[in-house]
């Protein structure tokens, strides 16, 4: 006949459970009961309201008048084994007497059952309730206590309850009706997957034993002879003083991974073995003890599993903790949480000062962290995922740890929510300490403390969003701190770093705490004012900066003086994005820098347009020269005692398309910002040494040309054209050109500088100061530099004929010059009187307008070839 599962009937399965004959309680791995079927209620008299829900121990409480306690014990005994080896459990004969009611009250019936405790496991294989199937054997055991009226004084064999076992026949002649259950009984008895033996009479003589007690054991003679003869080696392991114990007081002995030494055969090696076994003493008909019910079960095997698993969890503890970790392991259902030593160690705890509780860990979170940390942890259990968190620990001492735990639950409960969480902890102070270093050398500028160009970038981002959104304004400050290069080249780098930390410390109390003063590199600096209200504080903060920076600073026990070019724009008047707004504030600085310096200027329209054309020209610049657009042009340079032309400056023009010719001021700047100045310095200088090399073919003598070299172009260490070399290729000497240069660049000169100008002295090619009595000037450095030639800058020239000051000047230029063997041209010569006067101050070269402008090579051969004819 065909069997259909039950299931695919659409039968319930608790339908099938309640029907079934045989009795079924569920219990939960705290002996929580689940349920019970029909024939379990009718068994115990119970109604299935009364016990579910409830402990089992509470639902059946001991007999208040039976002496003897351990029946309870044995029974969880039981549970506790079938839980541990997730096995079922067998218990061949126990005395629980239950309550029942009756007419007088509650009262307690004695009653002995035979049970089995079969776990069941849930698809992680833990255990996720257990099946309790009682038999109840009292009749059994009244009848072989008293044989139905049969003598049974001196008969020890009848008042032993176990030895129902071995006499059941005659208990077969006086109840027939019990043999089924008999037999169900003994089949268990031989069965039953743990050891089970009997033993009678003070001498503990062996009375019954089941195969899984030979196994154990070994196979043997040992019915019927007392356990020292048939068990020996057991002497001095003390179990014969246990029996002896559990005989004389009449009280049940519960052990657990005991261990025992057994010798399986003979001359055999003595066996080490270990097992959970309960020692029941079996009461008699006067309720004296008769005999011992010996019961247990074999874990050697699960033992030695515990130790390998003790020692790997040990190792893996020291693996762990040698890192520098501590370990926990938190009890979800009892809120247990265990600590490793090193855990306490790492916060100078004691046991004592760190009980095992949950309470212990989280009282001790920074209260900034605790909500965060609980969260996370809340969100992990619910969704089964790892966790990982990170706080500040309280230590003994009172300061704090930041701290990383990693946890992963590896229990759950009936429900499929997680019951036990295992982790590990580890210090990360260091850690911490170290990202927040690097954070903050991100985030601030290492001389002055102020936040840097990337912080000011995100405060100035996120201050954008916040006043679109409560719609107020705010100003953003660009400040460049006037002539700060020409201190930190007189004095001195650290000079002028001591110069900026008291600049950022004055300009941070000229604001609010809310708002916010950012260093953006070299001497530039950044204020943003933020949520404003009236504007005059805008104009308040911006006076206060000039005059604040315009205040003597006491450096190096000298007193220097600077001043502040200040930009501003505003929120949502001139832009309203972050990029705009920088824009904006950037042309503004420097239009209060052109306007004379020292003073703040608004952003206004024009300054846009005039930022657009500056960036049309350097758009424009860069391909200027593979257009030919650029073009080298040659100034005389005159000597004033003959009068002739001794030597030209090469001037570079640039003929824009569509904008005409474009002044050099206008453009040289743009090419030194944008790096294109290299490039075209290096073609300046080609053109010169060509025409230097042509005049010299054409005109039968050397002409030197001077040639300006930007100091952009001098501390470049990018390759390019390597001058020297290029003059040896043309088969010139290096006295044929002329390097000119700006005073400033030889001050605090760098190496880079100082070996370029080495190496043209030593190549025969001339060094021309520029400009000169325009900036700062060293004596020292006109000597250390060989220097042969001082432009007077067309500033003084322009007004010496008028101007008492400006003729002394230029004098005093000439006489110093001449004092260090330096030889002087004066530049931008308008008329006759300034080349009078600056010959008779004994000037040696001049050029300007009075004796030609710049011209092409040709006109300028040509100018040569008429001169010579004259």
């Amino acid at each position: 006949m065909n069997k259909k599962d039950p299931s695919k009937n659409g039968m319930d399965l608790g339908v099938l459970v309640n029907a079934s004959p045989f009795p079924y309680l569920l219990l939960t791995t705290r002996f929580i009961i689940l349920g019970a079927n029909d024939a379990y209620l009718r068994l115990t008299g119970r109604l299935r309201e009364e016990i579910a829900g409830r402990n089992l121990f509470d639902a059946f409480p001991l007999d208040p008048r039976e002496p003897d306690t351990t029946h309870a014990d044995v029974l969880q005994a039981s549970l506790l084994r079938a839980i541990t080896t997730r096995q079922p459990d067998h218990l061949a004969v126990v005395k629980y007497n239950i309550p029942v009611h009756t007419a007088a009250g509650l009262a307690f019936e004695e009653r002995y059952w035979s049970l089995i405790h079969t776990p069941v496991l849930d698809q992680q294989g833990d255990v996720a309730f257990v099946i309790q199937n009682p038999i109840d054997v009292t009749e059994l055991v009244r009848l072989q206590q008293d044989g139905q009226g049969r003598t049974v004084q001196g008969d020890v064999d009848y008042q032993i309850a176990g030895s129902v076992f071995s006499r059941a026949q005659a208990l077969e002649a006086t109840n027939r009706m019990l043999d089924k259950e008999r037999e169900h009984l003994l089949n268990l008895f031989r069965q039953a997957p743990g050891f089970v033996a009997i033993v009678r009479g003070p001498e503990h003589v062996v009375d019954m034993v089941n195969e899984s007690f030979y196994q154990l054991v070994g196979h043997r003679d040992i019915v019927g002879k007392p356990v020292r003869d048939a068990l020996p080696e057991l002497s001095g392991q003390g179990y014969d003083g246990l029996l002896d114990k559990v005989f004389r007081e009449g009280t049940a002995f519960v052990g657990r991974q005991m261990k025992i030494m057994l010798q399986l055969y003979r001359d055999a090696p003595l066996t080490e073995r270990y097992v959970d076994f309960v020692c029941q003493p079996i009461s008699g008909a006067k309720n004296e003890t008769a005999g011992i019910f010996i019961q247990g079960q074999d874990v050697t095997d699960q033992k030695r599993a515990q130790d390998a698993l003790q020692a790997s969890h040990e190792r893996w503890e020291r693996a762990v903790e040698g890192t520098g970790d501590g370990l926990w392991d938190w009890d979800m259902m009892t809120g247990e949480l265990l600590y490793s030593k090193r855990f306490r160690e790492m916060f100078g705890y004691s046991e004592e000062d760190f009980p095992d509780r949950i309470e212990s860990w989280s009282s001790r979170i920074h209260p900034h962290d605790l909500p965060v940390a609980m969260a996370l942890l809340d969100t992990a259990i619910r969704s089964r995922d790892p966790v990982a968190l990170e706080y500040r620990f309280l230590c003994r001492d009172g300061s704090w740890k930041w701290v990383r735990s990693r946890g992963v639950a590896i229990g759950h409960d009936k429900n499929g929510k997680p019951s036990r969480m295992t982790g590990t902890i580890s210090d990360i102070s260091e850690k911490r300490e170290s990202e927040e270093r690097i954070w903050y050398q991100a985030n601030f500028d290492a001389l002055t403390g102020l936040p840097n160009r990337r912080l000011f970038r995100d405060r100035l981002d996120q201050e954008v969003k916040k006043a679109a959104r409560a719609e107020h304004s705010l100003c953003l400050m660009f400040i460049d701190l006037d002539r700060f290069k020409e201190v930190n080249d007189l004095m001195g780098h650290d000079t002028g770093d001591q110069l900026l930390v008291e600049a950022a410390q004055r300009l941070a109390g000229c604001v609010r705490s809310s708002d916010t003063v950012a260093r953006l590199g070299g001497d530039e600096f950044t204020v943003i004012l933020t949520e404003l209200s009236d504007l005059s504080y805008v104009e308040n903060v911006a006076q206060k900066i000039l005059e604040r920076l315009a205040a003597p600073f006491l450096l190096n026990q000298q007193t220097v003086y600077v001043s502040a070019s200040v930009g501003i724009t505003l929120y949502q008047a001139d832009a309203t994005t972050s990029e705009q707004l920088i824009s904006n504030a950037d042309q503004a600085m420097y239009a209060a820098k052109n306007a004379g310096r020292n003073q703040f200027r608004y952003f206004t329209p024009s300054m846009q347009e005039r930022a657009q054309h500056r960036l049309r020209l350097a758009n424009d610049l860069r391909k200027a020269l593979a257009a030919g657009e650029l073009e080298v042009v040659y100034q005389p340079v005159v000597n004033l005692a003959t009068g002739r032309i001794a030597k030209a400056e090469a001037l570079l023009r640039w003929n824009h398309p569509t904008l005409g010719r474009v002044a050099p001021a206008h453009f040289i700047p743009i090419a030194e910002e944008t790096g294109l100045i290299n490039e075209i310095g290096d073609w300046v200088f080609k053109q010169a040494a060509k025409c230097s090399r042509q005049w010299q073919e054409h005109l039968g003598k050397a002409v030197q040309i001077s040639v300006n070299a930007s100091p952009a172009q001098i501390r470049s260490t990018v390759p390019g054209v390597n001058w020297l070399k290029y003059l040896e290729m043309l088969g010139l000497l290096g006295s044929s050109i002329v390097v000119e240069i700006t005073e400033g660049l030889l001050l605090n000169a760098s190496t880079t500088v100082a070996d370029k100008l080495f190496e043209y002295r030593d190549a025969g090619i001339q060094v021309a100061i520029d400009d000169f009595g325009t900036g700062y000037s060293s004596m020292q450095y006109l000597k250390k530099f060989d220097i042969d030639y001082l432009k007077i800058d067309q500033s003084f020239v322009r007004d010496m004929v008028t101007d008492a000051s400006d003729r002394t000047i230029v004098k005093s230029i000439i006489v110093m010059a001449h004092e260090l063997g330096l030889q002087v041209i004066a530049e931008g010569i308008e008329n006759d009187e300034q080349k009078e006067l600056l010959r008779t101050a004994g000037c040696d070269y001049a050029q300007g307008f009075l004796f030609s402008k710049g011209i092409n090579p040709e006109a300028f051969e040509q100018l040569m070839v008429r001169e010579a004819s004259h």
